[in-house]
């Protein structure tokens, strides 16, 4: 079997705060109407954590108040058997002449290549009455209406 990904483009945090998704021309045509959405899913690759020591790691105690060392499986650690994070962001802007989609935020650094993009939905992606462990309860919600 083979399995390959490759980057569709590359996460850029310029000096001025602002933070671009940078898509490769072979790809650009995918982003037609997504900014008609107001948040993506942005699928990326943590290369910092690309490393064998890393990808054996299989726990972790989350950087929060109270938690207790758990399974990478279960807390967003990049270091991971496979080192895919997975960011929801708000679609700030579209250039297409310069092929960059801005975002609000994202955890990665600058350079990071991104591995996929998907629209954010609302009715699938919600879950209403979702159960978290005590240490992540009292987290400060990122998007509220």
């Amino acid at each position: 079997m083979e399995f390959r990904i490759e980057p569709i483009g590359f996460v850029k945090k310029p000096e001025d705060g602002r933070i671009f998704l940078h898509i490769d021309s072979r790809f650009w045509d995918a982003t037609l109407n997504i900014d008609k959405f107001s948040h993506i899913h942005v699928i990326w690759w943590a290369t910092g954590f690309d490393m064998p020591e890393y990808r054996t790691h299989l726990q972790d105690v989350p950087p929060t108040e109270g938690a207790e060392n758990s399974g990478v499986f279960a807390s967003r650690s990049p270091a991971r058997p496979n080192v895919l994070c997975l960011s929801i962001v708000k679609l700030v802007a579209l250039n297409e002449e310069n092929r960059v989609i801005e975002i609000d935020q994202i955890d990665a650094k600058d350079e990071t290549p991104i591995v996929d993009i998907k629209p954010y939905l609302p009715s699938s992606d919600r879950v209403d009455d979702a159960a978290v462990p005590e240490w992540f309860k009292d987290l400060k919600k990122r998007y509220t209406k």
